[in-house]
């Protein structure tokens, strides 16, 4: 599928205007119009969750939906690869012990169980975990679309708040945000605009050793190379991913 014009046309407006900035941060605005122009949806947001747990199978997606998934998988992916350093940073502050056995047994799980039957989910594979989820759903690949509704729900249990784990928990959400556009529960809007739990994992910088005193700012460098990647490259190859044969 190509960029609709509309959606084009911002983009290429947003991108000459970055261009002309060492210093650049795209408004919600303009990313919920972004999404907006690519197509309309399918989606019945008005639903509340108990009414699609019980749900079979996934919403149909509308290419303007498959459009915004991919992107969204895409931009979860990138900010996957950087688990390890979250990892490490929240370790500063806490460390919690590695269990081998848990990782051991949640891939032999991994390899011979349906992905929607498997609640435990060891903090090493996190991230991965969710994507799975998104992309095998995505994919058809479920066996049975109330369980994996219902463990989506259950994932809010998993980095209800970001203090002293602030990139584990904004690439935990990112993941999270793909997985519940393919499922039909994510309807962007200016307060919670799109990519903006990774933006925040990617650009991030977290300072404070206390609870209560942590602070959080963007680094302006890393923001001016998220934006730049995510209107040249993440959106024009996940949209071309979209087939409207």
């Amino acid at each position: 599928m190509e960029i609709p014009e509309i959606a084009q046309a911002l983009i290429n407006n947003e991108l000459q205007t970055l261009l002309k900035s060492s210093e650049y941060s795209l408004s919600p605005q303009t990313r919920v119009e972004i999404y907006e122009a690519l197509g309309v949806s399918n989606f019945s947001y008005n639903k509340i969750v108990d009414e699609t747990l019980n749900s079979d199978p996934l919403p149909n997606l509308s290419i303007g939906d498959l459009s915004r998934v991919q992107i969204s998988l895409t931009v979860a992916r990138k900010v996957a690869m950087l688990w390890g350093l979250a990892c490490q940073e929240s370790d500063l502050h806490f460390k919690r012990e590695r269990d081998k056995s848990e990782e051991e047994i949640y891939l032999h799980r991994l390899k011979s169980e349906p992905i929607e039957n498997i609640p435990d989910i060891p903090r090493a594979f996190v991230p991965s975990h969710i994507l799975e989820m998104a992309e095998r759903a995505l994919a058809g690949n479920i066996q049975n679309y109330r369980t994996l509704r219902f463990e989506a729900n259950e994932l809010w249990l998993m980095y209800p708040r970001p203090e002293q784990v602030e990139r584990e928990f904004f690439i935990k959400w990112a993941t999270q945000d793909a997985l519940y556009e393919v499922i039909g529960w994510k309807k962007y809007n200016y307060d919670e605009p799109p990519a903006e739990d990774a933006l925040y994992a990617f650009a991030g910088i977290f300072e404070g050793n206390d609870f209560h005193n942590r602070r959080c700012r963007l680094d302006k460098n890393k923001e001016h190379e998220f934006w730049h990647w995510w209107l040249s490259e993440a959106i024009p190859q996940s949209v071309s991913k979209v087939d409207v044969s």
